[in-house]
């Protein structure tokens, strides 16, 4: 009848392919469930948050955060999810041979994550393939500004340097200058950080149920 595609990156992609029987109904949360926190101050602290799988290029936050310790040695990261290939240990390996201060928790519930994400101040997106993911959106709900790679879907969920930050794939001398911006000038952070709720509020439920409505009324 129709094809259902959860971003505009996917709906893009079948209108170059000449296919137009599409609609597109995105990928939702719960809002009630992401309680936004407005952080006075920005530190660098860093939150990632997704499957340990290479074409999510994790190993890239930890290079991050090599570097950031140069100039910042209170700096952390923690990285949250699920192991799904060999990235997993490799991502352990190095930061154990670079004694870096980084924590593996592991796959965590939703409610598990949220509460956890209270005490990091910034979230990494490192992927080298993407589409909207939710992990992203999630964060932006929270009120953590987010660096992401500019790949696949990504430039169609945030607007660089409104809604988020964008960096090319692989480049760890960018996604760095983008942390240290919003480490500097706090005040650019919590614009970013208000507008990213603001755009999410269109994801949530009560919103996107909508949509799934109007069409399985038809």
């Amino acid at each position: 009848y129709i094809n259902i595609v959860p971003s505009v990156f996917m709906a893009e992609s079948l209108k170059t392919n000449k296919i137009f029987n599409y609609r597109y109904i995105p990928n939702s949360v719960n809002l009630q469930n992401y309680p936004f926190k407005f952080r006075e101050k920005t530190r660098p602290r860093l939150l990632w948050v997704r499957s340990f799988a290479e074409i999510y290029n994790p190993l890239l936050a930890l290079k991050v955060l090599e570097d950031l310790l140069k100039d910042h040695p209170e700096a952390k990261l923690c990285m949250v999810g699920p192991q799904k290939d060999e990235s997993y240990e490799e991502c352990q390996a190095y930061a154990r041979e670079k004694n870096l201060p980084v924590d593996f928790p592991g796959l965590l519930s939703k409610e598990e994550w949220v509460k956890l994400s209270s005490d990091y101040d910034i979230f990494l997106n490192t992927t080298d393939v993407d589409n909207t993911p939710v992990s992203v959106i999630e964060a932006m709900a929270l009120g953590l500004p987010v660096v992401s790679t500019n790949v696949g879907g990504m430039p169609f969920l945030i607007e660089n340097g409104k809604t988020g930050l964008l960096v090319p794939p692989g480049d760890v001398n960018a996604m760095l200058s983008q942390i240290n911006f919003l480490l500097e000038k706090p005040e650019e952070a919590q614009k970013i950080s208000l507008a990213a709720r603001e755009k999410v509020e269109a994801f949530d439920w009560e919103v996107v149920k909508l949509e799934w409505v109007d069409l399985l009324g038809r």
